[in-house]
């Protein structure tokens, strides 16, 4: 309340809030008039008739306009003392040595103000206790600097015996430090809080004001005792009865509390000593008791309001952090370094079907897996190549029913005493969104199957043409020699054997197809690179044997097995075969040739390629020929090269375009081996 009313008196001045061009000056002349009235309101007991005092508040006015206001104020500062030295002093003060003496004062606390400012760049907003000392040192300091230069000043002006210079310096020196220590921080605190002072209503008002008067009281009480029952010769012992107020308000109320009390404790006893006996070493002794009271009280606040400032910002850090892990999706939950829960969230609550009060104390692997046991997620934290790694797993509730889920486990803490947070994520909707989308995939690629055997259907009915006309004349044949009246056995088991031959091709053309055409779920198997060529090659060659195109394989020798769907596999390659048939055909070259080639990419892959003689891929079209519905056929769909890239990315590899060149365009992808990949020797011509 008190540091509440000095705020409003005082602050509009330090906060300059005057606009310009008049701010600066009208602040400049509030400075003058406030040092003239707190100097001329101090001018007690004054030494030689000169402004040597045991409590001169000025240089405290003084230190804070310029650590708020900055070093621009330095007329004013000269000023103020030079008028002072002509006003108050009860001897004549030349002009000249006011002028040298205030000069002194303005370099003095001029230069303690940069000091602070700029050296050691204190905030004056003394939010910690290091910024306070900082002042009060530098301040100290200060103060002696201006008093002996003062005091010298005026011994050479005859105004000071030069046999009492020191006697005067230190007690000059003690009133200015008390000034600085009991005005400086009061008036920085008061601007400050200017702004955020909020009384309380009801109850807490009335424990407030209650407080307040109690600590008033204990202050009067205190001087009372001190300084009210005629014992001089035991007030410097009693004086440390002082400490016991100061040191409850500021255990209170921090350093804006301590501020005033110190404050209110120097006035009490400046007005004590008018009752008390005035020599300069009773006074002196009061002086440093109450430099010792002032410095002991403000340093005690600003570590009382500093603690209170970082305790509501850890307390404001761990609501929000409550308020974000309560509302989060994703379940969270910490564990110690010996495995148990110590905390968890409202979605850890909801995904293992049980409260938090259940939930903390437990050893956490009582709810994951054995397989996920402490040891493992404790590597996986410390491990810094691992530190934001996921981990997909199964979860089995306590209901029983099984949750897939993403776990992710970081450390926090100090070494020794290190703590790990796990954060795990339902991914239930993701895995169903990745089913649907599998089988989305699917069924495009069956139609792009059937559409692909549609675009074969003339080559394939003229491929079955073949032997359902060959069993056709073998079977009349086979009923002529019967007709005879001697039949050739010889011949008759000729014919039927043929018949059986044709008929099984057909069968053999037919089943292939149906096999490709026909929609499933994908499995993926061990099969080999051959195997997978063969097939595709097999089911391409009728339609290119039609429109003379060759096709040459070449596979390297050795090579292991793939891990595959193989139908999938074949559907990729009939595609790129069909497309370099339709290019080869389409560019009227002389040379129709596809060429397919299988060989190790690397260590852990396979690469099969395939190439035309074509006229190539349109620059145009470079950028976009995976996207979907990009063709260059009249009547063609553009979603099979788009396909393709999707079956071969879903079997870990890349689908691309290797070579744009105008002898033709070539197309590979690459698939992982099953086990080392040998180094081949000679490719073998298939």
């Amino acid at each position: 309340m008190v540091e509440g009313m000095m705020g409003r008196i005082i602050a509009p001045m330090l906060r300059g809030r005057l606009r310009p061009p008049w701010s600066g000056l009208a602040t400049a002349a509030g400075y003058v008039v406030v040092y003239l009235a707190l100097d001329r309101v101090s001018f007690l007991w004054a030494l030689h008739g000169v402004d040597v005092t045991p409590w001169n508040p000025p240089p405290g006015l003084t230190l804070t306009l310029l650590l708020v206001k900055g070093l621009g104020y330095g007329p004013a500062i000269v000023l103020a003392p030079l008028l002072s030295s002509q006003l108050l002093p009860l001897v004549h003060v030349p002009p000249l040595v006011g002028l040298a003496s205030a000069l002194v004062i303005a370099s003095g606390y001029m230069g303690a103000a940069a000091i602070l400012r700029y050296a050691l760049q204190i905030d004056i907003r003394l939010w910690r206790a290091r910024d306070l000392a900082l002042l009060i040192i530098v301040a100290t300091g200060a103060a002696g600097f201006v008093s002996f230069g003062f005091v010298a000043i005026y011994a050479l002006a005859g105004l000071v015996q030069w046999t009492d210079s020191v006697e005067v310096a230190v007690q000059l020196w003690i009133g200015d430090a008390i000034g600085v220590v009991v005005l400086t921080p009061a008036l920085l605190v008061a601007r400050d809080r200017f702004r955020h002072v909020r009384l309380p209503q009801g109850p807490s008002f009335w424990l407030g004001a209650l407080e307040t008067l109690a600590q008033l009281a204990s202050i009067a009480i205190c001087l009372l005792v001190i300084f009210g029952f005629n014992h001089e010769r035991y007030s410097f012992q009693l004086f440390y009865l002082l400490f016991l107020p100061v040191v409850w308000i500021a255990a209170r109320r921090g350093l804006g509390g301590a501020s005033w009390a110190v404050l209110l404790v120097q006035i009490g006893l400046i007005a004590a000593l008018e009752f008390q006996d005035k020599s300069p070493e009773i006074t002196r002794t009061f002086q440093l008791l109450m430099f010792a009271v002032a410095a002991t009280g403000l340093m005690l606040g600003a570590v009382v309001s500093e603690r209170q400032r970082v305790s509501r910002a850890l307390s404001d850090s761990q609501g929000r952090l409550r308020a974000i892990l309560d509302t989060a999706r994703d379940g969270v939950l910490t564990i110690d370094n010996s495995g148990k829960i110590e905390s968890v969230n409202p979605a850890i609550e909801l995904l293992f079907g049980l409260p938090a009060r259940l939930l903390v104390g437990r050893p956490v692997s009582d709810l994951l897996p054995a397989v996920h046991a402490f040891e493992r997620l404790i590597s996986t934290a410390r491990a810094p190549l691992m530190r934001g790694a996921r981990e997909e797993l199964d979860l089995r509730r306590t209901d029983g029913s099984v949750v897939p889920i993403e776990l992710t486990v970081g450390q926090f803490g100090d070494p020794g005493d290190e703590h790990y947070t796990l954060v795990i994520r339902d991914i239930s909707q993701r895995r169903q969104a990745e089913a649907s989308a599998r089988a989305h995939q699917s069924e495009l690629a069956h139609v792009s199957r059937v559409s692909l055997a549609g675009g074969m259907a003339s080559a394939l009915a003229h491929e079955l043409n073949q032997p359902l006309t060959a069993i056709a004349a073998y079977g009349r044949g086979c009923l002529r020699l019967l007709r005879q009246r001697a039949p050739e056995p010889l011949l008759m088991k000729e014919g039927v054997g043929q018949i059986v031959e044709q008929a099984e091709r057909a069968g053999d053309i037919i089943s292939r197809l149906r096999e490709f055409v026909t929609a499933g779920t994908a499995q993926r198997s061990v099969v080999s690179v051959e195997t997978l060529v063969e097939g595709a090659v097999a089911l391409a060659q009728i339609e290119a044997t039609q429109n003379g195109v060759e096709i040459r394989v070449h596979v390297a020798p050795n090579l292991p097995r793939v891990l595959a769907d193989r139908i999938q596999i074949e559907q990729v390659l009939l595609n790129l075969l069909r497309n370099g048939m339709e290019a080869v055909l389409s560019s009227g070259a002389s040379e129709r040739l596809l060429s397919v080639e299988a060989r190790a990419a690397s260590s852990q892959a396979i690469e099969v390629s395939v190439a035309d003689t074509g006229p190539g891929v349109a620059k145009e079209l470079k950028d976009r020929l995976f996207e979907p519905f990009v063709t260059t056929k009249p009547l063609g769909m553009g979603l099979g090269l788009s396909i393709s890239r999707s079956i071969i990315e879903a079997h870990e590899g890349q689908l691309r375009l290797i070579s744009n060149a105008d002898a033709g365009a070539v197309f590979a992808f690459d698939l992982p081996a099953y086990g080392p990949v040998c180094t081949p020797g000679t490719t073998r011509h298939a």
